[in-house]
């Protein structure tokens, strides 16, 4: 898949292009029928698929919020849209600039001009140009104006209510991450750098790699242990994952993330990583010694290496 920040000529070199519209934080399930909908139209007329999409977050810079609440980060957003086979995804940086752009100027300049579209694919509630006043109607209305194809897609319901990232961000915060997954229909990625740890893990017998998440407003699941599997050199490893605080340690405030693999990965401090974290195990905890922090480890890799992992 082809990654591009800077629009420029794409149009004029790949006339015809298919795009999807949206910001598509989580790639969740409804996103997910979206961009099946691109592809497969993509397909049928011979032309690129595009998901235009905006880095950062537009609410990390119109709400300036200090709250985590990202579910999908610029790294981990390129890996899912290239296993969905997408063949590129351009990136808007999204600023106060772009925010402020009426519709038909956001239109006549990114979707024609820049990417050259043929046919513009969103959900059917999407809005797009300064305090989102542009809606399907309107991207309709210029589509024939400019010559394009304007198509909607219906939202994706889970017990009669909508899919959306809102929801899901719900789900993770309040606890409820397995459910969460269920309507991301993929494992939830965490993306940064290994940093070197305390050394704890390696003294109770289970060595673990320490992830530092580089965007501050990625949402990291509640404390307790999971099934996760990291992505390194192409490769993949299956393992647990912690995310906590110690408190059998003694606890000061500082949430960890702690990947313990199960067949060696090798060093990998410095390097960059990726874990798919696939389902919650159990909460974390204070034990009363190393020993029964030992028993409960043990016990949690026996029942994660139950775990399919997709196999």
């Amino acid at each position: 898949m082809l990654t591009i920040t800077r629009l420029n000529n794409f149009g004029r070199d790949h006339p015809g292009a298919v795009v999807a519209l949206g910001v598509f934080d989580g790639l969740h399930r409804g996103h997910q029928a979206l961009i099946k909908r691109l592809i497969n139209r993509a397909h049928a007329e011979v032309h690129q698929s595009v998901v235009l999409t905006f880095e950062p977050h537009p609410q990390k810079v119109l709400r300036r919020t200090s709250q985590p609440f990202i579910l999908t980060t610029g790294p981990e957003k390129k890996l899912l849209l290239s296993r969905m086979e997408v063949d590129v995804m351009a990136v808007i940086r999204f600023s106060r600039d772009v925010a402020a752009m009426a519709p038909e100027q956001f239109v006549k300049k990114i979707l024609v001009q820049k990417l050259g579209a043929a046919r513009v694919i969103c959900g059917r509630d999407y809005g797009f140009g300064a305090g989102r006043k542009g809606d399907l109607g309107l991207l309709k209305h210029l589509g024939l104006k400019y010559g394009f194809k304007v198509e909607g897609v219906n939202a994706c319901q889970s017990r009669q209510k909508k899919i959306g990232s809102t929801m899901i961000r719900q789900q993770i915060q309040k606890g409820s991450f397995n459910q969460g997954i269920k309507l991301l229909g993929h494992p939830y990625l965490l993306n940064g750098l290994v940093v070197k740890g305390r050394g704890q893990g390696r003294k109770l017998g289970y060595p673990t790699a320490n992830l530092k998440v580089c965007d501050k407003l990625k949402l990291i699941p509640g404390d307790g242990v999971y099934a996760a599997r990291a992505l390194a050199d192409q490769k993949a490893y299956d393992g647990m994952l912690y995310v906590g605080s110690r408190p059998t340690f003694g606890g000061q405030g500082v949430r960890a993330i702690e990947f313990n693999a199960f067949d060696n990965p090798g060093d990998l401090y410095g390097r960059e990583l990726t874990l798919e974290v696939h389902k919650f195990i159990r909460p974390d905890k204070k034990f009363g010694s190393l020993e029964q922090l030992k028993q409960a480890i043990a016990g949690d890799q026996k029942k994660i290496k139950k775990y399919p992992f997709g196999r």
